[in-house]
């Protein structure tokens, strides 16, 4: 922002896609209390913000949460940059945020002695997106908000799919780059399913402030026999186009 309080015109893009991943957290927040409350109604709300980067979002959260909707919260940032964290954690000194932390690792080798009830990611690269998934059903998350971003797995693995039904349409680079996009977040959807969540993927925002603009958005189910109806159908795809997402390793 400005001196004035005006937002600046290069940063908008990143302030439009700050404010409407709030109010998807907004969304949840009451199935995630509600659910809280039948563990430990004392505890306070924790959330992870996994590749959090420069942390824009992660203080956005903060603030939403401790001085617009009054909810008791701690919030870790994690990222692989050693300098970035540094320069957050001197943020939260300066501004004496006491509920807020970054810590510097990766996805895979986090640990903390309490799980979180709702891990974040915004744009985390490639498979980061599938670390942050399966750390969050490991840990009983009870929610989950990803906009995943730079989807190359599946897009590198599926150049070896000839000679299937699908040939004629994966022939075509940007097409098959878009496909493979849709489809590991169709798969991360349907995993989720399967793993006790109710699940929305939903648009994060319009085209022209990122073109990356699917949220994931999953909830666990009060009920832990739930499983996708399509459960049957995911391995005939990942044979047919001989893939091997990473959120099925």
């Amino acid at each position: 922002m400005t001196s004035s309080g005006k937002i600046i015109s290069s940063k908008y893009d990143k302030f439009k896609q700050i404010n409407r991943f709030l109010e998807f957290i907004d969304d949840i927040l009451d199935d995630v209390i509600q659910l809280k409350q039948k563990e430990n109604p004392e505890n306070i709300l924790k959330i992870v913000d996994f590749g959090c980067g420069k942390s824009y979002l992660t203080f956005a959260v903060q603030y939403f949460l401790s001085e617009i909707k009054h909810i008791p919260c701690s919030i870790t940032g994690l990222d692989l940059k050693t300098d970035v964290i540094n320069y957050c954690n001197k943020i939260c000194e300066n501004l004496n945020l006491n509920n807020l932390d970054f810590k510097t690792g990766s996805i895979e080798n986090y640990s903390e002695k309490e799980n979180p009830d709702i891990i974040i990611t915004l744009h985390a690269c490639d498979t980061a997106t599938d670390f942050a998934l399966k750390y969050a059903v490991t840990h009983e998350c009870k929610a989950i908000l990803s906009v995943p971003c730079c989807q190359h797995q599946i897009n590198t693995q599926i150049k070896t799919a000839k000679d299937t039904i699908l040939e004629p349409l994966l022939k075509y680079g940007i097409i098959k780059e878009k496909f493979s996009s849709l489809l590991t977040d169709a798969l991360r959807g349907e995993w989720l399913e399967n793993q006790g969540y109710s699940v929305q993927l939903l648009e994060f925002i319009d085209m022209k402030h990122t073109p990356k603009n699917i949220l994931i958005r999953a909830i666990k189910n009060k009920s832990k026999n739930t499983t996708s109806n399509t459960e049957n159908q995911i391995p005939k795809i990942v044979d047919l186009l001989n893939i091997k997402p990473e959120i099925f390793e």
